[in-house]
């Protein structure tokens, strides 16, 4: 907002400046007073009798001053024109207050059009989807448990047929005549055996987890060393063996049988156990 000039300043007009005394073309006032002069009134009339501007400085009487032998009579009344001043300065001072709040309120209006206004809530109630939509799809469900295992090719308790490399033949049965180990655990997860030290071989993923199982009265083959025991393809051929006697838990021969002959004890561990033969 603009400050309008203080008055007496270039370019703001002199308001009620009567002519200054003393100056070409003015009579002089009378040097000594005279009845019914202004100078020499009653010491009762108040000394401020005429209006005086915002500024406190007195007015002094407008005209020239009355000469002598002129009748003498109360003054007119000056015309009070601080209304009209105070209007005026009022006014301007208006005018200023209202281009500047224009000014102003415009700018804030143009400020406001360029600037994006960002819209917050704090409504507990709002969220960022305000209106419907048909377009919700349900969250993908994801398995979380693993597929069954295929059926295991054999049961506990069954007696299977190896070849001596240990390769998978088939099931057998548990009387001798065909099938030389007997399944103790299958397991899919191909985890440990519960006795970690006993053979096991794998078959359609499964772990099978096996002990010796030999038939009194039957012919085998044993291996030399390390090796799997299979099924005699002849008994009393050349490298076979008749079973004659089984001591489970034994350490020796010492407990073989007195009863039947038999010339070499074989002792095997996980599980152990002492197998009397007669070998060819």
């Amino acid at each position: 907002m603009t400050t309008p000039p203080p008055p007496n300043q270039p370019g703001y007009p002199e308001w009620n400046q009567p002519p200054e005394w003393n100056q070409p073309g003015y009579p002089q006032p009378p040097s000594s007073a005279y009845p019914g002069s202004p100078v020499n009134r009653p010491a009762t009339e108040p000394t401020a009798a005429y209006p005086t501007l915002s500024t406190g400085s007195p007015v002094p009487p407008l005209g020239p001053p009355v000469p002598p032998g002129a009748p003498v009579g109360p003054p007119p009344p000056p015309k009070k024109k601080t209304g009209l001043v105070l209007g005026i300065i009022g006014g301007v001072l208006a005018l200023c207050l209202i281009g500047g709040c224009v000014g102003v309120g415009g700018w804030f209006l143009l400020r406001d059009k360029s600037e994006p206004v960002a819209h917050t809530s704090t409504s507990p109630y709002e969220t960022s989807y305000p209106y419907p939509s048909d377009s919700y799809s349900p969250p993908t469900v994801v398995e979380t448990t693993e597929a069954a295992p295929p059926p295991s090719p054999v049961e506990v308790g069954d007696c299977i047929s190896v070849d001596e490399q240990g390769t998978f033949l088939g099931i057998g049965n548990c009387n001798g005549s065909r099938g030389t180990y007997k399944v103790l655990s299958t397991d899919y997860s191909q985890g440990t055996c519960t006795d970690p030290q006993s053979p096991y071989i794998t078959v359609e993923g499964y772990r099978l987890c096996l002990a010796l199982y030999l038939v009194e009265t039957y012919c085998y083959k044993f291996p030399k060393g390390s090796g799997w025991v299979v099924a005699a393809s002849k008994c009393k051929a050349k490298g076979t063996v008749h079973v004659i006697d089984i001591v489970p838990g034994a350490s020796n021969g010492d407990r073989c049988t007195k009863n039947y002959k038999w010339n070499r004890w074989y002792r095997f561990t996980h599980p152990t156990v002492v197998y009397c033969v007669m070998q060819y």
